[in-house]
C-alpha cells in the first residue's frame, strides 16, 4: 500500500496506517492492555461520575452506583435488587417483607452477597445463595424468584475494563487516526467507564460495578494462566482458575491447587480435550502412562507425513468384562503463538472402523472426524485420512 492511498479526514480514515501510526498503535495497545490487567483497588470518586455521566447521554435518570468486591457479588446483589424493587412495584413480598426489603435494596443486597460471596468462596458451601436469598424473601417462592433474576444478570452487564479491546480500537480511530466524530462526545461517559471501572450491570434504578481484581496472572500470550493457583482472585476470595487460557470450573479447581490428586478414572472420563490435556501435563505423561497400565500397539515416525501423527501414539488399557479404553496421543498441527506445539490425548471409539482404531494410529485419528449432527464417521474408509493442509 502506497503512502497515495492514505486517506485522513476528521470524518474519514481509510488507506492503510503510516509506520508511525503503526509504532503510536503499539503504544496504544500497551496503555489498554494494562487497563485490562489492573489490579489496583477502584477509585469511587473517579467510577462514580463516569457511570452518572453514561447514564445522561442515554437520557437516563441519575442511577444509585454501587461498588461491590466482585464479579460473583454483582451477579447475586443485581438479580437480589432488581427482584425486590419489581416485587415492590408489582405488589410487593408476601406479609412484611415489602417494607424491609424496599429499604434494602441494592446497597444491602450487595453487602449481604459480598458476605455469602466470600464465605461461599472459602467453604465451598452450596446453599448459601438460596439461604442468602432468603433473609431478604421471607418465603421459598420469592427467594427461588430472585436467585433466576440473579442467573439472568449477563442480559444487563456491560464488561468495563475487561472489554478494552473493544475500547482500544475505538480509541485508536480517535487518537491515532484523527477522526473526530459527534458521538465521540458521548463516547466518551463509556470511556471513562472501561478506564475506571471493571464488570457492570445496568438498571434503571441502580448501578452496581465490580471492582478490579487483586490478582490477576497471564501467560506470555496474555491469555490467563496460573500453574498452581488463581489466575484471577477478587478481594472477596472469588477466584478464576485458567491455565494457558483454558478455564477450570470450581470443581476442577484441583487441578492446579492439588495436581496429586488427580486420577486416572479421572483423566479417562473427561470428555474436554483441553482439559483433559491439563490433567495430563499436571500428572504427567510419562507418569500416565505407567500408572494406566496402558498398552502402546501403535506409533508414528517423527516426520510421518501427517503433521498430527508426528510420533503419534496409540494407547489400549483393557477392562475387564467390557470394551477397552483407547486413546490416541496427537500432534496439534497448529503451533502456538510463541511457536510451540501442543499434544492432544484423545478417547477413540475401539469398535470404529471394524477395530482398525485400536490397532493404528491412522484409523484412531480418522475416527475423531464426523459429523456434529448424527456421529455418523466423516472418512468411509481411515486410509482416505490424509489432510494436505493441517490447521
Amino acid at each position: 500500500m502506497t503512502q497515495s492511498n492514505i486517506v485522513r479526514r476528521k470524518d474519514f480514515a481509510g488507506g492503510g496506517i503510516t509506520a508511525d501510526e503503526k509504532s503510536k498503535m503499539d503504544e496504544h495497545s500497551k496503555l489498554w492492555i494494562s487497563r485490562a490487567m489492573r489490579t489496583t483497588k477502584i477509585d469511587p470518586e473517579k467510577i462514580t461520575p463516569a457511570i452518572e455521566s453514561l447514564y445522561e447521554v442515554s437520557g437516563l435518570k441519575k442511577p444509585r452506583v454501587i461498588i461491590v468486591p466482585s464479579p460473583a457479588v454483582m451477579a447475586f446483589a443485581y438479580g437480589f435488587s432488581s427482584a425486590i424493587l419489581y416485587k415492590c412495584k408489582n405488589g410487593g413480598f408476601s406479609g412484611d417483607a415489602a417494607t424491609r426489603a424496599a429499604t434494602r435494596a441494592a446497597t444491602y443486597a450487595a453487602t449481604d452477597a459480598a458476605t455469602g460471596a466470600a464465605t461461599g468462596a472459602a467453604t465451598g458451601l452450596k446453599n448459601w445463595p438460596y439461604e442468602l436469598a432468603m433473609s431478604f424473601a421471607g418465603n421459598h417462592n420469592d427467594a427461588l424468584f430472585m436467585l433466576e433474576c440473579s442467573k439472568r444478570w449477563w442480559n444487563s452487564y456491560q464488561g468495563g475494563n475487561m472489554w478494552a479491546a473493544y475500547d482500544c480500537y475505538l480509541s485508536a480511530c480517535r487518537d491515532v487516526l484523527g477522526l473526530e466524530l459527534s458521538v465521540h462526545g458521548k463516547y466518551a461517559a463509556w470511556e471513562q467507564c472501561a478506564i475506571e471501572g471493571g464488570f457492570r450491570v445496568m438498571h434503571e434504578d441502580f448501578c452496581i460495578v465490580s471492582d478490579f481484581p487483586s490478582i490477576l496472572k497471564v501467560d506470555e500470550q496474555n491469555r490467563p494462566h496460573c500453574i498452581d493457583g488463581p489466575s484471577h482472585q477478587w478481594r472477596d476470595g472469588w477466584s478464576l482458575y485458567h491455565v494457558h487460557g483454558v478455564r477450570l470450573n470450581d470443581n476442577q479447581r484441583h487441578i492446579v491447587l492439588d495436581p496429586a490428586s488427580i486420577t486416572i478414572d479421572e483423566i479417562e472420563s473427561e470428555e474436554n480435550a483441553e482439559i483433559r490435556r491439563v490433567m495430563m501435563e499436571q500428572y504427567g505423561y510419562e507418569r500416565y502412562i505407567a500408572d494406566c497400565n496402558a498398552t502402546i500397539v501403535d506409533s508414528c515416525a517423527i516426520d510421518h507425513a501427517i503433521i498430527g501423527l508426528r510420533d503419534a501414539k496409540l494407547l489400549v488399557k483393557e477392562v475387564e468384562d467390557d470394551e477397552p479404553i483407547v486413546f490416541v496421543d496427537l500432534l496439534n498441527s497448529t503451533p502456538e503463538p510463541d511457536g510451540t506445539v501442543k499434544r492432544y490425548l484423545m478417547r477413540v471409539d475401539p469398535n470404529a472402523y471394524n477395530g482398525d482404531a485400536k490397532r493404528y494410529c491412522q484409523a484412531a485419528a480418522a475416527s475423531t472426524w464426523r459429523d456434529s449432527i448424527d456421529g455418523v464417521l466423516t472418512f468411509k474408509k481411515w486410509q482416505d485420512y490424509c489432510p494436505v493442509f493441517e490447521s
